[in-house]
């Protein structure tokens, strides 16, 4: 081939990776950014059923013993963990005229969909039969269904656009209706099951008829999701390396900003694990009513949701570190107010709606973490892992719950708490102590590390350049 035809050929190709690059840095429609963020609500009504509301289920109305179910649960985490990992490989791997995550949402909607409804067809018989197929069923749910429906999805979200704006502003809206929806269905869904069940005089069934309709609208907004969403990231296409496993989780590993969005994301949920199980706890044993859960609940959510939808404003301006530093400030002047007054009911109202505007800037960005981490590793090793990222991610997540849940349950244990006293009068004061320590103390240690965390994010500054470095890299055909 002559000099000629070798510098035309080049130039051919660098104009195709141009059209390439452009087209993955376009700007995202409403429209479909509305498509892909409400399938985050389809996948939350189904998941918050099938976990929040679960343990009522088997407990209330199957009538197996809590002990079993937490022992069910506890176990499952560790499949839950090993199929994170196995479904990031996976969606890394995949290449199909639907792209890598898409087709996994077409693929698994209905499925999963069933798998919803067998967790409430539990069928009569011995205890132990029971038990058995609470085990199987949730982990088809849990552990193979969510996990290969969720993890394509969280994926997706990266794929639609490399634009940080543009994977801001989706990553925000997507959140606010995550919110919005876990709200909405954690207070309407016993009330319209028990309304069912009055009407057909059967409880199961009527458990079993809601998360079949809830399963329905579900399928249709994801198969919306699928038809309407488009994946332009191609880059890990263009490489026909396929990774081993070990070396990808060494990758990320190095990659300190991995590191960060992880360690965001667990000491994230150790906070919503220890004030979802000890604010009931509080509200009945310090504030001495049970029914202050809801009012409390809502004040710190409502206000994430219009501070989140206010994010894509002020990010581009202040960036995502400060932002979130700014947001673990407040959380801890937040708390520290209530400490001087634990038994106020204003003052715990005020503290929550403090608390639920400093974590805004965290959640409403949390998915975009990543997304960054990934540029960054490709940047930094010339190897771009995607699902694997975002699976790892999960599997964190779910780690932070598993250790927080089991941590707390073992420390009341402990102390003796009293799972059938009504009163404060009536539980032993050791649990209280540990109660009211939990609840006031470990949210502002949590904070503080957050902060720590946050405080190692440097991308704000150097992004747009190491963005600029990758495009020079990719139009020359390499990653």
């Amino acid at each position: 081939m002559s000099m000629s035809e070798q510098t035309l050929k080049m130039n051919m190709n660098a104009e195709e990776n141009y059209e390439e690059l452009e087209g993955e840095f376009a700007k995202v429609k409403m429209s479909e950014k509305l498509a892909y963020c409400v399938g985050d609500p389809a996948l939350t009504v189904v998941y918050t059923l099938a976990n929040t509301l679960l343990v009522y289920f088997y407990t209330n109305v199957i009538g197996l013993s809590a002990g079993v179910i937490g022992m069910i649960m506890l176990a499952s985490r560790a499949f839950d963990g090993v199929s994170d990992v196995i479904m990031g490989t996976i969606i890394d791997r995949t290449h199909s005229k639907y792209g890598k995550s898409r087709v996994w949402i077409l693929r698994l909607v209905i499925p999963y969909a069933i798998a919803a409804v067998l967790l409430m067809t539990v069928p009569h018989g011995t205890k132990t039969v029971q038990a058995a197929y609470v085990f199987i069923t949730y982990n088809l749910l849990n552990t193979v269904m969510y996990t290969g429906i969720s993890q394509p999805f969280h994926t997706l979200g990266s794929l639609m656009s490399r634009d940080k704006h543009e994977r801001e502003t989706i990553s925000n809206i997507r959140m606010s209706l995550s919110i919005t929806a876990s709200m909405v269905v954690t207070a309407l869904t016993l009330p319209i099951i028990n309304w069912v069940a009055v009407k057909i005089d059967n409880t199961q069934l009527a458990w079993i008829i809601v998360t079949a309709v809830f399963s329905v609208i579900s399928v249709l907004i994801l198969l919306n999701t699928f038809r309407c969403c488009k994946e332009r990231v191609k880059v890990s296409a263009k490489s026909e390396e396929k990774l081993p496993v070990f070396t990808a989780l060494k990758l990320m590993i190095k990659n300190r900003y991995f590191l960060i969005s992880l360690g965001l994301m667990l000491f994230y949920t150790i906070y919503q694990i220890i004030l979802g199980i000890d604010l009931t706890y509080y509200c009945q044993y310090v504030l001495n009513d049970v029914n202050l859960v809801m009012p409390l609940s809502m004040a710190e959510k409502v206000p994430m949701i219009f501070v989140i939808l206010l994010l894509p404003k002020l990010i581009p301006k202040y960036g995502k570190r400060n932002m979130i530093v700014a947001g673990c400030i407040l959380g801890i002047a937040g708390q520290i107010v209530f400490l001087f007054n634990i038994t106020s009911v204003p003052l715990a109202i005020f503290s929550s709606i403090i608390r639920g505007i400093g974590m805004s800037p965290f959640y409403g960005v949390q998915y975009s973490l990543p997304s960054d981490a990934i540029e960054y590793g490709q940047w930094k090793s010339g190897k771009r892992i995607e699902g694997l990222m975002f699976s790892s991610m999960s599997f964190g997540q779910k780690f932070g719950a598993g250790i927080t849940n089991a941590a707390l349950g073992a420390a009341l244990s402990y102390v003796g708490y009293n799972g059938m006293a009504q009163t404060a009068a009536e539980q032993a004061p050791a649990a209280i102590a540990v109660i009211k320590a939990t609840y006031l103390y470990v949210p502002i240690v949590v904070w503080v590390v957050m902060m720590l965390i946050a405080l190692c994010y440097k991308l704000d500054k150097t992004y747009k350049e190491m963005i600029a470095e990758l495009t020079v890299r990719e139009l020359s055909g390499k990653l």
